[in-house]
C-alpha cells in the first residue's frame, strides 16, 4: 500500500502542480490581454496626439490668415483715409482756386464799371458782393455735404468690413475650440472607458 500512497501523494501533488500551472496560465493571458489594451491605448493616444497637432497647426493657420487679413483691411482703411483726405484737399484748393479767378474777373469788371459811374456802382458791387457770398455759401455746402457722403459712405463700408472679419474670426475661433473640447473629451472618455 505504500506504493498506491505515494502513488495517490504523486497524483495529488500532480493535481496541484496542474492548479498552479492554469492559474500561470490565465495569469498569463490576462497579462496578455493587458498588453494588448495598453497597445490600443497607445496607439489611440498617439492618433489623438497626431490630430489634436493636425488642429492646432490648422487653427494656427487660420489665426494667421486672420491676423494677415486684418492687417490687409487695416492698411486698406489707411490708405483710403489718405486718399480721401488728399481727395478732399483737392477740393478745397479747387473751391479755392475757382473763388480766387472769379473774384479777380469780378474784380476787373467792377473797375471798369466803377470808372463808368462810381455811385451805381458801390449798390452794385454790394449787391453783387451778396449774391456771389450767397452763391459761395451754397456751393461750398453743397460741396462739403457731398464729401461728408463720401467719407460717411466710406467709413460705414469699412466698418461693414471689420464687422464681417471680426465675426468671421469669433466663429472660427469657437468652432476651433469646440472641435479641441470635443476631441480632449473624446480622448478622456476612450482612456477612461478602456
Amino acid at each position: 500500500m505504500s506504493n498506491l500512497q505515494k502513488f495517490n501523494t504523486t497524483l495529488e501533488e500532480f493535481n496541484q502542480e496542474v492548479g498552479q500551472l492554469k492559474e500561470v496560465s490565465g495569469a498569463y493571458k490576462k497579462l496578455q490581454q493587458l498588453t494588448e489594451t495598453y497597445n490600443k491605448i497607445s496607439k489611440q493616444f498617439e492618433e489623438n496626439s497626431k490630430t489634436l497637432d493636425k488642429i492646432n497647426e490648422l487653427q494656427k493657420a487660420q489665426q494667421d490668415k486672420v491676423a494677415k487679413s486684418l492687417i490687409e483691411l487695416e492698411n486698406s482703411n489707411k490708405q483710403n483715409k489718405i486718399e480721401l483726405a488728399k481727395l478732399v484737399e483737392e477740393k478745397t484748393d479747387l473751391i479755392r482756386k475757382d473763388n480766387k479767378e472769379f473774384y479777380k474777373e469780378f474784380e476787373s469788371t467792377l473797375r471798369i464799371k466803377l470808372d463808368e459811374n462810381k455811385s451805381q456802382i458801390k449798390q452794385l458791387i454790394e449787391n453783387e458782393r451778396n449774391q456771389i457770398k450767397q452763391i459761395f455759401e451754397i456751393e461750398f455746402a453743397k460741396n462739403t455735404k457731398e464729401l461728408s457722403q463720401v467719407i460717411k459712405a466710406e467709413m460705414d463700408k469699412q466698418t461693414q468690413i471689420l464687422g464681417d472679419s471680426q465675426k468671421t474670426i469669433k466663429i472660427s475661433l469657437w468652432v476651433i475650440g469646440g472641435l479641441t473640447l470635443v476631441l480632449s473629451a473624446l480622448a478622456l472618455f476612450k482612456l477612461w472607458t478602456t
